[in-house]
Formats: structure tokens, sequence, C-alpha cells
């Protein structure tokens, strides 16, 4: 069975049964941007660990790209298994008599995909006033837990190795870029063999890969600082294709590696949702936000 199916089956657990709905439910939606890679194994892992976390709380996952949904919806014949978006779950959840609905999502940076999660959430909270809706911000929205996130990377960087962290990256001049810019430092403060740039947009990747053709050491190692090691790890960095960043890096005389983990589905490209530290990071903070059942 792939991962992809697994993480089906992980999801139907957490779907809606049929019935009449029941006042007074409180629900957890656990939101994800969504991949339609193997490295769906990385909900599988998280999943068990927020129902363990919140047990007051059903949890509902679902995912903020349409792209996504729709690839993935194509092969799902039942429509009652149908991955939603955000606008979807929160009036599914509505229907089905939840009066307190906690939103929590796996999204790294305040970015983009933050804002229309959060425009979604105050819509609906306008629109119902009966239902108490509490949403929590990214977990690199504050400073403190960015350190503690670049603090999880001292496993995967090499002694000796040009390391390259890599995120998505952002749009120049959106509000998001100067968290983005925290991270760079701190990286570059915490392990002074390493440097941090995007995927796309800012931090720039070209100035940190003129950087890696600088400098004397044959390995490059990359970590991906992403919450999913899906498209963007399997090609864009680790792939043979044309322009990524293993290709790029050859180029230059280089020996490219990334950061493996081990998962419960076989050894996966490592990343933040499959590192057991940051995974505890993160329901921290959700269990800070998130208001106790009672």
């Amino acid at each position: 069975m792939s991962h992809l199916k697994k993480l089906f089956l992980a999801l139907l657990v957490f779907c809606f049964t049929a019935g009449p709905a029941q006042a007074g439910q409180k629900a957890l939606m656990l939101t994800v941007f969504g991949t339609s890679t193997e490295a769906a194994i990385t909900f599988d892992e998280l999943l068990p660990l927020a129902a363990a976390r919140f047990p007051d709380r059903k949890i509902v996952v679902p995912y903020t790209s349409g792209i996504i949904r729709e690839k993935l919806n194509a092969a799902i014949s039942d429509p009652t298994k149908k991955i939603l978006s955000p606008e979807e779950m929160l009036i599914t959840l509505k229907n089905n008599g939840f009066d307190d609905i906690a939103v929590v999502s796996t999204l790294l940076f305040p970015g983009v995909e933050h804002e229309k999660l959060q425009a979604t959430v105050e819509t609906f909270r306008a629109a119902n006033a009966a239902i108490a809706v509490h949403y929590t911000p990214p977990f690199l929205s504050t400073k403190e837990n960015r350190l503690q996130a670049v603090h999880t990377l001292r496993k995967y960087l090499l002694p000796g190795a040009a390391n390259v962290v890599v995120a998505h990256g952002t749009h120049a001049g959106h509000a998001a870029e100067a968290a983005y810019y925290d991270i760079a430092g701190l990286v570059a403060k915490t392990y002074p063999n390493a440097r941090f740039a995007g995927i796309e947009g800012v931090p720039s990747m070209d100035g940190v890969l003129q950087e890696v053709k600088d400098d004397p050491a044959r390995e490059v190692r990359f970590v991906v600082f992403m919450f999913v090691a899906g498209d963007h790890a399997e090609n864009d960095i680790a792939s043979a294709e044309e322009g990524s960043l293993f290709s790029l890096t050859r180029a230059m005389g280089k020996t490219p590696s990334v950061a493996w983990a081990a998962t419960s589905g076989g050894r996966r490209i490592a990343s933040l949702g499959l590192d057991p530290e940051y995974r505890n990071l993160l329901l921290d903070w959700f269990a800070r936000n998130v208001p106790a059942v009672h």
C-alpha cells in the first residue's frame, strides 16, 4: 500500500459519519497545504500525535491548495470522503453541530497561505457569532519559535560540508520576508558552515550557490526547511533534472546530498514535519493557543 493511500485511510478515520448533527461538539481543524506525493506520510505521522494531544476535539484535515485537492479528489469516488478546503470544512463542521472550532495549521511562515486562511476564518467567524472560532498563527510567527526551529536542524548538518538550509521562499516585499531573513540570520549565527535560501523568491538562492561554489568543501548538504519534503524537495532539490540544486552543484564539481529521516513507511527526505523535535514544538504551540475543552 502506497503512503498516499495510507494517507487517505488516515484521513478517513477523521471524516464525518452519516447521521443527524450533534450540537455542542468541539473540533481541531488541522490545516495543511497538502501534497500529492509520497511525502504524505508526514501527515500519517502527525495525526496520531495531534489526536493524543487533543483527545476532546475531533480532528479534521482540510487542504489549502486547490490544485492538490483537485488532483487527489479525482481519485476519490465517494463524495463524503473528498478532501475539503478550509472554507468547506468550516461549513461542514457548522452543519454537523460543532460550536467550538480551533483552527491550527502546519504552515511555517505568516505568508500568503496564512493570509488566505486567516481571512477565511475571520469571514466565517463574522457570519457565525454563535460558534467559538479560534485561530492560531503559523509557528514561525515569533522570533522565539524561529530560534527553536533553527536549533532542530543541528542533527542534519554535516561538519566539513557546505550546508544549505532550503525553504520555500516568499515574494519580495511581502510581510513574511522579515521572518525569512530572520531565519537566515539565525542559521548563519548558529551554524557557521550553513546558509539559508528559498527555492522561490527571497531569500535568493543565487547568492548562496555562488558561496557554495567558492567554498572549498566538496560536499554540499541540502537540508529541507519545509513541513513536507514533497515536490520541491524531490524535484527542485534532489532530482537529476536540469536546474535542480543537485544538478547545479554537480556542475560545480561538488557532491550533493540531502538529510534523511526514518518514518513508519521507510526512509524519506527529512523535513520539519518528520522531525520529532519540531513536531513536539508545534504541538506545544497549538496547546498554548487552543482553549482547553471543559
